[in-house]
């Protein structure tokens, strides 16, 4: 089979250069200085790029006419999208390759490496119906071994046969045995998006840690180590609470300010203002239907428990009771501390049935009622 790579630039080219190893490969780019300097073997700064093209560079045919990609059976696009002054990144050049690749040839798989926004590949769709994404995940400096070492590879199709066929491109020139994600194209987008805010996140944390570890004279190796170890599987849904995380942040904030850690209450004002906007945002979810009854189903800081510190459910509770709402509530097991909370302003109800049937809406509090079903009636659940 026949590749084809379209961008030949930083890691346009050492992508070319992987596949090279198995197959013939087509290359195009419109900068002719560029392939000028590929078939002339110019030095490039790159890591195993000179050597590959020595060992490879056989395989690849270059040039800026799309035609040479007449008969390539999977296309691979990784042309430049640079950011617009709003952040997000310019398709022009991804569009552009993508039509004149579906005007030379309509029948090939085209795979988007470039990066992009969300929502963008079912908008290059309309140009060309047979098409995916599969973003690299490389760093400068060690592009290749990174193409033929991946801690995983994602693939974003809408069929699962271009699924296993970009699948199979990649297994014959990765080593080991590769951990590979399907996914449907606009989760994919979302998921390398926040991939790499997850690790500008962490990067911040290890600088925010560094800083206070640098204030009272420690070093921050060992606790960076543990942070590092101690990584959980959050699902989406409500913020943090309880008796221990809310209390420790506000200790850290204190901490922080006590010895001018200037990044670390920062950090923490702004952890307590999100987790603050998620019981705003739901009730405003829920008000904006305009019912008056409420029912919630789950009133713990977590499920399964009696307690109620920090609760999000009851903040939302009590915010709900002040905007006017009649509030009917379901927890057996936090029903007694609750109580003491919510005393005279809320309706207990014996039953899920029960709440259900005296509510307009319905809020699922807490995980343990998520599979929760109201015929007829409206259930927001942030646990789905």
């Amino acid at each position: 089979m026949n590749i084809g790579v379209v961008g030949l630039g930083k890691v346009g080219l050492p992508l070319a250069l992987v596949f090279a190893k198995q197959f013939d490969v087509y290359g195009v780019d419109i900068n002719k200085e560029r392939l000028s300097d590929i078939k002339n073997r110019r030095t490039f700064s790159e890591p195993n790029v000179n050597s590959y093209l020595e060992k490879f560079g056989a395989k690849l045919n270059v040039s800026n006419d799309y035609s040479i990609l007449q008969k390539c059976g999977i296309v691979f696009v990784i042309t430049h999208t640079p950011s617009l002054p709003s952040g997000l990144f310019n398709l022009q050049f991804v569009e552009d390759a993508v039509r004149e690749l579906h005007k030379i040839n309509k029948d090939c798989l085209i795979v988007v490496s470039s990066t992009i926004n969300v929502g963008d590949l079912a908008k290059l769709k309309q140009t060309h119906l047979k098409i995916t994404y599969n973003p690299c995940m490389i760093k400068q400096g060690n592009i290749i071994k990174d193409f033929e070492n991946p801690k995983y590879i994602m693939i974003g199709s809408y069929t699962e046969q271009d699924f296993e066929a970009v699948k199979e491109v990649w297994q014959s020139v990765t080593s080991g045995s590769v951990q590979f994600y399907s996914f449907l194209p606009e989760e994919l987008e979302v998921a390398k998006l926040c991939l790499n805010v997850w690790l500008s996140t962490q990067i911040t944390i290890a600088n925010v840690i560094g800083e206070l570890c640098e204030k009272v004279k420690v070093s921050p190796q060992k606790p960076l180590e543990v942070m590092w170890r101690d990584v959980r599987n959050y699902s989406s849904g409500l913020g943090f609470s309880g008796v221990c995380l809310p209390r420790d942040l506000n200790c850290f904030r204190h901490v922080c300010i006590e010895h001018s850690v200037g990044s670390g209450h920062r950090l923490a004002n702004l952890l307590n203002d999100l987790n603050s906007y998620t019981v705003h945002k739901y009730v405003q979810k829920i008000t904006s239907y305009g019912f008056k009854k409420v029912g919630i189903l789950g009133v713990a800081y977590k499920a399964r428990v009696s307690y109620i510190d920090e609760s999000q459910p009851v903040k939302i509770a009590e915010k709900l009771l002040a905007d006017g709402c009649e509030v009917y509530v379901y927890d057996p097991l936090a029903e007694e501390n609750a109580r003491k909370e919510l005393m005279g302003k809320v309706c207990f109800c014996s039953s899920e049935n029960e709440c259900i049937e005296k509510s307009d809406i319905i809020f699922v509090g807490t995980s343990n009622f998520k599979g929760v079903e109201a015929k007829g009636k409206i259930v927001l659940n942030p646990w789905r």
